[in-house]
C-alpha cells in the first residue's frame, strides 16, 4: 500500500460513510447524495465494466447515484473469516455454495426473497434453482440449519455461476510421456496411436474416469488440486466406486458422496496416499496454465477453468482470435461414475443496523444483483470468465421472447455447427442434448442475430434454429457438433450430458467433522515416506553418527599422543 499524504477535510465525507459502515452496513448517504453497495467477489470473476454500466443505469432511470465498492479476495476462507470479524462489512458477497451455508448455519446471512430479483427468479435454471419437492434443484438439496430454523440454501442465495470437478487432460502428451509403457502393456501395446487416443477419451469418460487416475501409464503426469474437498470427492468416488455403479438411487448416492464419517475418513486418506504416489505435484491455480505449456498431461480441474485451457490451446493470441499453427489439443471429462456439481452463489450478510432493510442500500444491492442476472449480462460474464451462469432461458416467462432465448442462442452461435436447418443432415453431427439446464417447455424459434449487436461486440451470424416436440410431447435441446472438434470439447466442459444428470452430486460443509478432514489432507500431504528411502536414511544417519563417534575417538587419542610427546621431550 502507498503512503500517501491526504487533506483530512477533503476525505470528511468519504469517511463518513466508511466509518459509518464499520462492523455493519450503513443506511447512510454521504454529504453528496450517493449511496455505496459494498460487493466482496472472488478475484477475476466479473466483467467490471459492469459495475460502472449499473451506475450508470441507475442514474438514468431513476436520478440517483449509486456507487458500487468492489472487492475481491483469493480463497473461501479468506472471505469467511473478513465475514466473520466483521471488521470489514459488505452488502453482497459470493462464494462457494459449502462456504455461504456455513455462513448461513452459523446466522450471518440475511435470507433473500427471488421475488425481489425477477430477472434471477425468472431466468434461473430450475436445474439448479427449483423448490418442486419432485424435482429439486441443487442448491435447494444443500440444507441450513440455524437459529431460524431449517431451511434450504436456496432461501439464502442466489445462484451465480456453476460447473463441476472432472479431468482435463492431453492424450498426445500421456502418450509421448509413458510411451515405452504403453508399448508394454498387454492392453494398449496392439492398439495405433489413433486407438490409443480414442482409449485414452473413452476410459476418462466412462466408469474407470476416476480410476485411470491411479493406473501407472499416467505416472508422473498428473497435477491434482491442493484442495481437501475437490480431492476428497475424488478420493470418495474411487473408494466407493462399486456403490456409484449398484441400483441406489440418487439420494443414497448423493449421501454417500457427503460420508465423513472417521472410517470414510481413513479410507479415502488411505487411498489419496497411494494417489500421491503417482502424481506429478499438487497445485491451487497453476494447473490449467501447466497443462497448456505441456509440464503436465492430466490435471484435476474445474470446468470454468478447463474452457480456459482448451481455448488457451487452441489460441494464439489473448484475445482468442488467432488459432495456433500447432495446437494443443486438450480434452475435459466429468466421469459416468459421477461428477461434484459446485455453485458459486450471491448472498447478504446479516445487519443490526436499524432501518437497512429499507434503506437505498439495501434496495440497490438486489438491483444490482438483479442487473447481473439480466441474461445480456450474464452472457457477458460467461464470455469473461468461461464459466456457466445459473442464468438459462426458457418459454415459461413474460419477458421479451427474444431475450428469454438469448442464453441459448448465444451457446448455438458458440457451439452447434450446423447452419441451424432443420433438415440438416443430422448423420453428420453428434447430438449433445443439454435439454435438463434450461426451462423450454413450448416449441419456439432462435434467431442468433440477437446475440450481435446487443450483447457481443462482433458480428453474430443470422442462422436461425427451431426446436419442436418429440413424441412425447417434451422439447428436446440438442446442439449439433462434433466432439473431437475445438467447439465440441468446451461444449461437453461447459455442460455435462443430459445423460449423466443423475450422477451429478452436491457436496455439504463438512460441519463438525471440518477439522478431522483437514488433519486428513494434512496427513496426505506429509504421508511417510516409502520403506525402501525410510531404510536408506536410517543407514545413512547410522554411518554418519559412526563417522562422527570414530572421527571424535581418532582426535581424542591424537591429542592424548601429542600431548604425552610434550611430555617427554621436556624432561
Amino acid at each position: 500500500m502507498k503512503n500517501t499524504k491526504f487533506s483530512l477535510l477533503a476525505l470528511l465525507p468519504l469517511l463518513t460513510t466508511v466509518l459509518a459502515s464499520c462492523g455493519g452496513q450503513t443506511v447512510q448517504e454521504n454529504d453528496n447524495g450517493v449511496t455505496y453497495v459494498h460487493v466482496l467477489n472472488a478475484e477475476d470473476y466479473i466483467d467490471e465494466d459492469l459495475l460502472g454500466e449499473f451506475e450508470d443505469y441507475i442514474y438514468e432511470r431513476d436520478g440517483k447515484r449509486v456507487s458500487i465498492i468492489y472487492d475481491t479476495y483469493d480463497t473461501n476462507e479468506t472471505m469467511y473469516n473478513t465475514i466473520q470479524t466483521g471488521k470489514t462489512s459488505y452488502d453482497l458477497i459470493c462464494a462457494s455454495d459449502y462456504m455461504v451455508q456455513r455462513l448461513a448455519n452459523e446466522g450471518y446471512l440475511h435470507r433473500i426473497d427471488h421475488n425481489d430479483v425477477p430477472f434471477y427468479n425468472n431466468f434461473v435454471s430450475e436445474f439448479l434453482s427449483n423448490d418442486d419437492p419432485s424435482n429439486p434443484g441443487k442448491l435447494n438439496l444443500l440444507k441450513v440449519n440455524n437459529d431460524e430454523g431449517s431451511f434450504e440454501l436456496d432461501d439464502y442465495s442466489a445462484g451465480y455461476m456453476w460447473g463441476t470437478l472432472g479431468i482435463l487432460y492431453n492424450p498426445e502428451y500421456i502418450l509421448n510421456f509413458n510411451s515405452e509403457a504403453f508399448d508394454n502393456d498387454p492392453e494398449w501395446k496392439d492398439l495405433s496411436h489413433d486407438e490409443r487416443i480414442s482409449k485414452i477419451v473413452e476410459t476418462f469418460e466412462g466408469d474407470d474416469g476416476y480410476s485411470f487416475l491411479w493406473n501407472p501409464l499416467l505416472n508422473g503426469t498428473i497435477s491434482i488440486k491442493d484442495s481437501m474437498r475437490d480431492t476428497y470427492a475424488i478420493g470418495n468416488f474411487e473408494v466407493f466406486k462399486d456403490f456409484y455403479l449398484s441400483e441406489s438411487t440418487y439420494d443414497e448416492r448423493n449421501e454417500k458422496f457427503n460420508d465423513s464419517t472417521n472410517d470414510t475418513i481413513e479410507l479415502i486418506k488411505n487411498k489419496l496416499i497411494e494417489l500421491k504416489g503417482n502424481i506429478f505435484g499438487f497445485e491451487v491455480d497453476s494447473g490449467k496454465n501447466d497443462i497448456v505449456t505441456q509440464k503436465i498431461g492430466v490435471n484435476v480441474a474445474w470446468s470454468g477453468d478447463a474452457v480456459n485451457s482448451i481455448n488457451r490451446g487452441y489460441y494464439a493470441d489473448d484475445d482468442w482470435t488467432i488459432p495456433r499453427e500447432d495446437p494443443v489439443d486438450l480434452y475435459y471429462s466429468a466421469p459416468k461414475l459421477g461428477a461434484n456439481v459446485w455453485m458459486d452463489i450471491w448472498a447478504t450478510p446479516e445487519s443490526s443496523v436499524p432501518g437497512y432493510y429499507e434503506s437505498d442500500t439495501y434496495k440497490y444491492t438486489l438491483e444490482f444483483l438483479d442487473y447481473l442476472n439480466m441474461p445480456e449480462n450474464s452472457i457477458r460474464n460467461v464470455y469473461y470468465n468461461g464459466y456457466t451462469s445459473f442464468i438459462t432461458s426458457g418459454t415459461n416467462t413474460n419477458y421479451d421472447e427474444e431475450e428469454a432465448k438469448a442464453m441459448l442462442a448465444y451457446m448455438l452461435y458458440s457451439y452447434d455447427l450446423s447452419d441451424g436447418d432443420e433438415n440438416s443432415d443430422y448423420e453428420s453431427y453428434d447430438l449433445y442434448d443439454v435439454t435438463p439446464f434450461f426451462n423450454f417447455t413450448e416449441e419456439f424459434t432462435v434467431d442468433l442475430s440477437y446475440v450481435s449487436g446487443e450483447i457481443l461486440e462482433e458480428e453474430v451470424d443470422d442462422r436461425t434454429f427451431t426446436f419442436k416436440k418429440d413424441e412425447n410431447g417434451e422439447v428436446k435441446i440438442l446442439i449439433r457438433t462434433d466432439f473431437d472438434s475445438f467447439e465440441g470439447r468446451l461444449l461437453k466442459a461447459q455442460y455435462p450430458e443430459a445423460s449423466t444428470i443423475d450422477s451429478l452430486y452436491v457436496m455439504n460443509d463438512y460441519g463438525p467433522q471440518n477439522d478431522k478432514i483437514v488433519q486428513m489432507w494434512e496427513d496426505v500431504k506429509v504421508n511417510p515416506l516409502p520403506l525402501w528411502i525410510t531404510i536408506t536414511l536410517i543407514v545413512f544417519l547410522v554411518l554418519f553418527i559412526g563417522y562422527l563417534g570414530s572421527y571424535k575417538l581418532i582426535r581424542i587419542i591424537k591429542l592424548k599422543n601429542r600431548k604425552k610427546m610434550r611430555e617427554n621431550s621436556s624432561k
